[in-house]
């Protein structure tokens, strides 16, 4: 990434703080986090699609980060929660997969989502934002209107095990012939999707969905199947507000066990920073805006949580680069 990705990352982070505030040594989205250990294994079908070595059968050891409410919401768990997946590759090298329960993103750009958080502040005066203004914004773009009332039609969940989770991001898949095809990625919950009110939810207390899943552990591993759904001729690839038609082929490509709690210190990465961008050899981005930035804001994110923005700060208003 370059001085401007990072500058325009800067910004983006700078305006969520503004929206849901800044919590020095915290993250501010999916602040409540928990880690645990599991297992991933493909299917004979996952070696067709991809080369890459977490692909091929044999079983790859990973951790996962379940995560929930903003510390701006400390009552009770929020109704955003999301898994985050590392595998351990054998040549010691790490993929990470980020997924979600929403299945498309609200913007098409890092730009339109600046514009968007911009749009979105609170008056000074009223305490509320201009609805009139970010009525405008979404009618000029049907796409983001729709994702954005998905967003708000999304229940609450019951269970992180029993939550679907979609990764958002077109990928390309590369076998070892050389094929390739455009897929998204979807984690389906083995126990079923289950949802409830976030009013519901809310009367729980902020570890709840921490507590049901450790005690779904303490009697047997937790799992999920790992898909694929193919992009079609036409579909967008680079648009992850945009929907692909219903009745895209959809392929099982593995399966995760998630087998019990662990810690960072077990894990040994204090600061376990999740990248989308991370990929492997047969897995590569695709030309989507949004999942390009994503890198430099989790950077600059991390920056800020752990003290280390100060000085990068100044770096960046110089024209440099503070992470290399």
């Amino acid at each position: 990434m370059n001085s401007q990705q990072y500058r325009l990352a800067s910004q983006l982070v700078d305006l969520l703080h503004r929206h849901i505030g800044f919590y020095p040594g915290h993250r501010s989205v999916h602040a409540q986090g928990r880690y645990y250990a599991g297992v991933f294994t493909a299917t004979p079908e996952a070696r067709r699609i991809s080369r890459a070595a977490h692909f091929q059968g044999q079983p790859v050891p990973v951790t996962i980060r379940h995560s929930n409410s903003p510390l701006a919401n400390p009552v009770g768990p929020a109704d955003s929660v999301s898994m985050a997946v590392r595998f351990y590759l054998p040549d010691g090298t790490a993929t990470d997969l980020i997924a979600l329960p929403i299945t498309l993103f609200f913007t098409r750009t890092p730009e339109e989502t600046l514009e968007l958080l911009t749009i979105a502040l609170p008056d000074p005066e009223t305490g509320k934002p201009d609805m009139e203004k970010v009525g405008r914004f979404l009618a000029e773009r049907p796409s983001v209107m729709h994702a954005v009332g998905l967003r708000k039609q999304l229940p609450a969940a019951v269970s992180f095990a029993r939550t679907a989770y979609h990764a958002l991001h077109a990928f390309r898949f590369v076998n070892d012939a050389g094929d390739a095809v455009y897929a998204r990625y979807h984690w389906e919950p083995d126990a079923g999707v289950a949802t409830q009110t976030l009013e519901e939810l809310r009367k729980e207390k902020p570890s709840y969905l921490f507590e049901e899943l450790e005690e779904r552990l303490s009697q047997a591993p937790v799992g999920f199947t790992l898909v694929l759904e193919l992009a079609g001729d036409g579909d967008p690839t680079d648009d992850p507000s945009a929907p692909w038609p219903e009745g895209r082929p959809r392929i099982t490509v593995g399966r995760l066990e998630i087998t019990r709690p662990t810690t960072l210190e077990e894990i040994g990465d204090p600061v376990m920073m999740h990248d989308p961008t991370r990929v492997t050899d047969g897995i590569e981005l695709s030309d989507d805006p949004i999942l390009a930035a994503r890198r430099g804001i989790y950077e600059v994110s991390v920056a800020h949580r752990t003290g280390g923005w100060k000085g990068r700060s100044a770096l960046l208003q110089r024209g440099g680069c503070p992470f290399g």
